[in-house]
């Protein structure tokens, strides 16, 4: 009894301090962005139906994959630079280097939206190449969007990161809503709304960091530094990792149709905010744990308890869930939540190890999404063949499964360097 005590009482006295306020804050605003992401997508799912549905969803998940190339390390730099920085002015020039090597990086990516719109529908048979073309200049902001999250936990300014995950959803159902009351919604329409919200996302949020645009050349240079010792690591690996993790999209669009595409994307918005508190939590200290030597256990310990928690949750109520925000029509939806919810209970898990990014452990980074990619290639491809969206749920759990042993294996092989030293 006296046990169950002293950690509710721990509990408490960790609810107190600045991390606990700060995970709050950005969890309380990824739930919010939860609803009002609930809300669009029930707006979505009503006004295009399932075959519109899936034309977005495979916009968004073009353009998610593709972006993961545009960032050649250099956020992952800047965001550790920042992270070390010890001066606000310092960190100020640093965040106004890393948007100007975003704005070029953009440019890029712009112009490689515009030529793969020429070739997509030959690729996917599908018919988007002509809404890639329209939304390709727009798209110059997406790889900045990136930059964002890297800036908000370098400077562990918190607050200000959060407003990133609802302006955009607040700009896309203003207007959507709009939108409803003057002409007949095509899915072209929502896709271009989706862009425009998060380049005005973007734009709020980068101004509130009030980035210093002076010794541009000297930060450019750090930056670049960086990138070679550290970022380039990290990008090798998110390569590897994140690109071979988004091909149960492109895998269920080819092998299958973009409709089951949106029920697995549905079930993926339903299981993944799970996430966001561990993501949160680790965000708040990553500025943290530059200076510190391990992860407080008890950080683990609740991260846990919480996952496990949501993954009851939503094996109880996710038919409920579904029934209520989607109607019957989307009920292929169900079966796909426990296997999503255990990828996002592993992924969860191993938040905490951005320790190691804080570290700088680049090489070991980029091991673990290696492997991890290396069953993302094999795991996605057959069982999306064989099994089509559960297949990738399950490609999925078992995935995150693998990244979890590896970020712990490496996090123990510090822990005995330190023993050494």
């Amino acid at each position: 009894m006296s046990m169950i005590n002293n950690i509710i009482n721990d509990f408490k006295k960790s609810l107190k301090g600045k991390t606990a306020r700060q995970t709050i804050i950005l969890y309380s605003a990824q739930i919010l962005a939860l609803f009002l992401g609930i809300f669009s997508s029930v707006i979505n799912t009503r006004i295009l139906g399932p075959e519109g549905y899936g034309i977005l969803a495979f916009f968004l998940a073009i353009t998610s994959f593709t972006v993961l190339f545009f960032r050649f390390g250099f956020f992952s730099a800047s965001g550790l630079l920042i992270a070390q920085a010890k001066e606000e002015r310092t960190e100020r020039e640093l965040i106004g280097a890393s948007v100007i090597a975003a704005f070029f990086i953009g440019v890029a990516y712009s112009f490689f939206i515009l030529l793969l719109s020429f070739f997509i529908d030959d690729i996917f048979h599908t018919n988007i190449g002509w809404i890639l073309r329209y939304a390709s200049f727009i798209l110059v902001i997406l790889p900045t969007s990136h930059l964002v999250y890297q800036i908000g936990r370098g400077t562990n300014k918190i607050e200000k990161m959060s407003f990133f995950n609802v302006i955009p959803k607040v700009v896309y159902i203003v207007g959507a809503l709009m939108l409803l009351k003057i002409i007949q919604i095509e899915p072209f329409h929502f896709i271009l709304l989706n862009v425009f919200s998060t380049f005005i996302g973007v734009i709020v949020v980068i101004y509130l960091f009030h980035p210093l645009f002076s010794n541009i050349r000297k930060n450019l240079n750090e930056i670049w530094k960086k990138t070679k010792g550290y970022g380039f690591h990290i990008y090798s690996g998110q390569i590897a990792d994140e690109t071979t993790y988004e091909l149960d999209s492109i895998f269920i669009t080819y092998f299958v149709t973009t409709t089951q595409l949106g029920f697995y994307s549905l079930a993926n918005r339903i299981t993944s905010p799970m996430v966001g508190l561990s993501n949160a939590l680790s965000t708040s200290l990553f500025k943290r744990f530059v200076d510190v030597d391990r992860i407080p256990r008890k950080v683990i310990y609740y991260n846990f308890l919480w996952l496990a928690a949501c993954v009851a949750g939503l094996t109880i109520f996710g038919t409920f869930i579904v029934n209520l925000l989607f109607t019957e029509k989307f009920l292929p939806v169900v079966p796909l939540i426990l296997p999503l919810a255990l990828a996002a209970f592993f992924r969860g898990m191993y938040q905490p190890y951005t320790f190691l990014a804080a570290k700088g452990k680049g090489e070991w980074i980029r091991n673990i999404s290696f492997a991890q990619a290396s069953f993302n290639v094999v795991g996605n491809f057959v069982l999306i063949y064989m099994y089509g969206a559960m297949g990738a749920a399950v490609a999925s759990a078992i995935a995150c499964f693998i990244s979890y042993i590896f970020h712990v294996y490496y996090y123990r092989k510090w822990m005995k360097t330190l023993l050494i030293t």
